[in-house]
């Protein structure tokens, strides 16, 4: 496993798969010690068993983001097994419920941010006192270009991402020793992607899977920001199909 700088702590939420698991595993070949924070544990072992199987170093802690004393749980965990904290990626998230908003349940759609958008705020509210005491803090949020541009059966979900970029922004001028970044990862072969698929609703559930992104790709870049931490890009809601931002990270990339 090829290591950068050591001794860093990363915790990761929804990591047991997708870009989650991915990321996990790109920041360990990046030297951080990774804390996979999942609703179940077990779901986590084949991401810790490929972790350890390349010399890094994982481990997984229950967490919901939906439970404020979860994550306090949680990070009070991390604290006392690696000492400290130093990155944090906002990964778990919800795409449903999709449906005219007017089709929509009422608590289906309040559900929505209290993953989306009220789960990074547990997170980072609760991490902030390690963050703060980090000489290399990072956080990064998995936004989305929803948060940007409406998709229709989609209120729930463009609404929440588009919260969670202003709270990015927020958290970048708030504290500005800590590196805030969003990032949108594009259309990536996940399970929400299958939910989208199966929904039949507008353009993206028609796009062929073959269309689809490894997670892998958006785990580089999620990777590269927590390790180099560009000062010039904090506080922005990024996208992987910025040409700039690519060109970026292959001149970072050996």
């Amino acid at each position: 496993m090829n290591t950068h700088r050591h001794n860093r702590v990363a915790l990761v939420t929804g990591a047991s798969r997708g870009i989650g698991a991915a990321t996990a595993l790109a920041l360990a070949r990046r030297g951080f010690h990774t804390v996979l924070a999942v609703r179940d544990p077990a779901g986590a072992v084949p991401v810790l068993t490929q972790i350890e199987a390349e010399g890094g170093t994982a481990w997984a802690v229950a967490l919901d983001v939906r439970d404020g004393g979860s994550v306090r749980a949680a990070m009070d965990e991390c604290l006392r097994r690696e000492g400290s904290l130093d990155a944090l990626v906002n990964n778990a998230g919800n795409i449903e419920p999709i449906g005219l908003l007017g089709d929509t349940d009422e608590q289906a759609w309040l559900a929505n941010h209290d993953v989306n958008l009220h789960g990074p705020y547990r997170t980072i509210r609760a991490a902030l006192p390690a963050l703060l005491s980090s000489p290399a803090a990072v956080i990064v949020n998995l936004s989305s270009g929803a948060a940007h541009a409406t998709r229709e059966g989609w209120s729930a979900y463009c609404s929440g991402k588009a919260g969670l970029a202003m709270l990015t922004r927020c958290v970048a001028h708030e504290y500005p020793a800590i590196a805030c970044y969003g990032f949108q990862p594009g259309f990536v072969d996940t399970a929400m992607q299958a939910s989208i698929r199966a929904s039949g609703i507008n353009d993206i559930s028609r796009m062929p899977r073959s269309n689809l992104a490894p997670a892998e790709r958006p785990a580089e870049y999620i990777a590269w920001l927590c390790d180099a931490r560009p000062a010039d890009l904090g506080g922005q809601d990024l996208s992987i199909n910025d040409a700039a931002l690519q060109a970026r990270l292959r001149e970072a990339t050996p």
